[in-house]
């Protein structure tokens, strides 16, 4: 049952935009356990099966729709922008999700939310792009080289929201690559995986920095809860980095399988994209896997410094990759994905 009323009793109340999905649903889990009264702002055809027994407010509303936004944000402490779009038929649509929409959102909150503390915005590492080297993970201060039409929208959208700096109580969140229950793209790998073949893009190795769902979610609610980190942006990841051998062999030993190891060349890799690409667009369908995708994966260091966020509100992750591969595995199995 979805709560009608809790969000309007008092006390701290936050919002999540694309609460339904993937990492809007542990943050809504997350935000409840530490006493927030929660707002759901979802799509009218949103899919709301992981948000069911939440003690939350679900309110349907379009980007498009100023009222609907404003009646979502009023009151509020804080908002968790998590919404936006990972794949796109063509690239106008990441632009029109995560760039546009976002502003938008800022801009009737500033309008509409007058006690607003904190507008959380969620990013992604790959408005960054990747490291030069191993040894360098890519910090806050490096210069911006996104390297696909998805993390230029999400550049674009920090910007944004920049303009808004003294306005808008503003942190801005950049992940890595995020996994754990629910999650449908690594779970592409764990089932290539469980099946008994492990791709592994190029013949060099290529590194990349993990974080687990609910670490995430954990570091997002702290940054908001700190004075520290109004207008400051902030990579939240594991220590260490793993390359994709390690990655796999971590899946592999949870699952109980002893995979092919197959290196697939980045041509084949381009190649396989056109045929998707062409597939998706035969279904009208979007797809994930595009030639852009497979640009992003032929970078070898895909690594950041979460060290920021550990000296302002002292972020540290509680799952090692080991552990969240482990309780992602058994979750993906318990509800027969595997």
């Amino acid at each position: 049952m979805f709560s009608q009323n809790v969000a309007f009793l008092g006390g701290k109340c936050s919002l999540v935009t694309g609460a339904n999905g993937f990492i809007g649903s542990h943050l809504a889990e997350e935000l409840l356990a530490r006493g927030y009264a929660v707002r759901c702002l979802v799509r009218k055809t949103s899919d709301l099966r992981w948000l069911e027994g939440l003690n939350v407010r679900i309110l349907r509303g379009s980007y498009d729709d100023e009222d609907s936004l404003a009646k979502a944000v009023s009151g509020v402490d804080h908002i968790y922008h998590i919404a936006g779009a990972v794949k796109a038929g063509r690239p106008a649509e990441f632009y029109r999700a995560n760039t546009e929409a976002t502003g938008r959102l800022a801009e009737v909150a500033m309008q509409s939310a007058p006690g607003l503390k904190r507008f959380v915005f969620s990013s992604s590492q790959a408005a960054v792009g990747p490291s030069p080297c191993l040894d360098r993970p890519k910090c806050e201060l490096d210069e911006c080289l996104p390297v696909s039409d998805y993390g230029r929208s999400k550049l674009l959208a920090e910007r944004e929201l920049a303009k808004l700096s003294g306005k808008l109580p503003l942190t801005v969140i950049r992940p890595p690559s995020v996994y754990g229950p629910r999650d449908t793209e690594i779970f592409m790998y764990f089932r290539w995986i469980n099946r008994g073949l492990a791709l592994l893009p190029g013949f060099r190795t290529r590194y990349a920095h993990l974080i687990y769902v609910k670490d995430l979610v954990r570091g997002m609610v702290s940054a908001a809860e700190s004075e520290k980190t109004v207008g400051k942006t902030y990579f939240l990841a594991e220590d260490r980095a793993y390359s994709w051998r390690e990655i796999s062999d971590m899946i592999a030993g949870n699952l109980g399988r002893r995979p092919l190891k197959l290196r697939v060349p980045i041509p084949f890799a381009r190649f396989s994209a056109v045929l998707s690409e062409a597939g998706a667009f035969i279904a009208r369908q979007p797809t994930q896997f595009t030639r852009q995708k497979v640009s992003e994966m032929s970078k070898r260091y895909w690594t950041v410094s979460a060290e920021a966020a550990r000296r302002d509100f002292g972020f540290a992750c509680e799952y090692s990759l080991e552990r969240g591969v482990a309780e992602t595995a058994r979750w993906y199995r318990k509800n027969g994905w595997l």
